[in-house]
């Protein structure tokens, strides 16, 4: 089942093939929707499907 969160991650896993800069947009507008709470549900996709190293410091820059 798809959602915001997983279309992100999604989004950041084939950075390479729909560009960094579509992949860290999306980023930046779920987390201006959802705020820090939907960092959460962020991290549980990212490591459901192994990208936690590149999804966290991505939001880490982001929120910084």
């Amino acid at each position: 089942m798809y959602n915001a969160a997983r279309s992100v991650v999604d989004a950041m896993r084939h950075r390479s093939r729909l560009g960094e800069t579509l992949a860290l947009s999306a980023l930046g507008r779920y987390l201006r929707r959802s705020g820090r709470g939907g960092v959460r549900e962020l991290q549980y996709f990212a490591r459901e499907l192994d990208a936690l190293s590149v999804v966290r410091p991505a939001v880490e820059a982001v929120l910084a």
